[in-house]
């Protein structure tokens, strides 16, 4: 596994890879794009996973904005255009077209928001559909957001006190030792694992949740209907992997995709929405089973 660094639409962003993806002689490619917050390091387990059961090249990417890198100017204010769903799309579009080698197929997995920015690209980039061979949607966020009891919560609640919150983002400079124990208690009382501790602690920053709730107040405006043609473009390509008890992607939501069935796959799962904290492994076996059906041996 390698932590890489690249410039994708004008952000220094990094990414995790399993492999090579940008040169691995036209071998087939697993592309993920996360959910939100867009914090690469908790997918490692799920990136090994998938490399391990496929033994393909895999690339993880967030979203612009949600890490702290150094000497990256990432200032919400200004660069809207960059951090908002529009924007994070031309990140993901920059990657795929001009850094994943070229003479690859590619396996796409959107996580969440992730499947939001996969059917949107695939339905407006006819060369990258056609490179496409395969599509796993893990827990999708891709209509209605705003009216998901999580979304509801978000939209109705959180959004209307933004400002109050920030104005006590000061505790967020607490010392170190002091956020890692309440980390650590959050984890204990949630049964999560330890490693999590730090991935968390590392979002833990006002300059990114500012970007994290920025970009999930565009997802409350922007996700609203379901793309239907992307879908149907798509669905002999796709799999989706849901959870009956989803606060974001519910279970009537997912009944709205089942019309597309047989060309699309589901599959129904006891996880978490927020997978990578529980089940990466799980849900990266599953996801590369599909993979697997589609594969180019080369």
């Amino acid at each position: 596994m390698s932590f890489v660094n690249k410039t994708l639409n004008n952000i220094r962003t990094n990414l995790i890879t399993q492999g090579d993806p940008f040169s691995c002689d036209g071998k087939d490619v697993i592309i993920c794009i996360t959910g939100n917050p867009g914090f690469i390091e908790f997918y490692t387990e799920f990136s090994e996973e998938l490399h391990r059961s496929t033994d393909l090249p895999v690339c993880i990417i967030g979203h612009a904005g949600h890490e702290l890198l150094p000497e990256e100017q990432s200032e919400l204010k200004g660069r809207e255009d960059i951090f908002n769903l529009n924007g994070q799309l031309k990140h993901k579009l920059d990657l795929i077209e001009n850094h994943i080698d070229k003479n690859s197929r590619l396996h796409f997995i959107g996580h969440s928001i992730g499947s939001w920015f996969l059917i949107e690209l695939l339905d407006n980039n006819d060369d990258l559909y056609k490179r496409t061979a395969s599509v796993n949607l893990l827990f999708p966020t891709i209509q209605k957001m705003s009216q998901s009891e999580k979304g509801k919560f978000l939209n109705g609640f959180v959004r209307r006190i933004h400002s109050f919150l920030f104005m006590f983002s000061f505790l967020l400079y607490l010392p170190q030792i002091f956020l890692s124990f309440l980390v650590y208690i959050y984890l204990k009382i949630n049964g999560l694992s330890p490693i999590n501790k730090n991935r968390i602690l590392n979002i833990l920053n006002p300059k990114i949740l500012e970007k994290v709730l920025f970009l999930a107040y565009d997802e409350m405006d922007t996700v609203t209907e379901l793309n239907k043609k992307g879908l149907e473009k798509i669905k002999h390509l796709t799999n989706i992997i849901y959870t009956k008890s989803d606060g974001w992607a519910p279970y009537e939501y997912m009944k709205d995709l089942m019309v597309y069935q047989p060309d699309l796959q589901m599959k129904e799962v006891n996880a978490d929405h927020s997978f990578v904290l529980k089940s990466s492994e799980s849900i990266a076996s599953l996801a590369a089973d599909f993979i697997k059906t589609k594969v180019c041996n080369n």
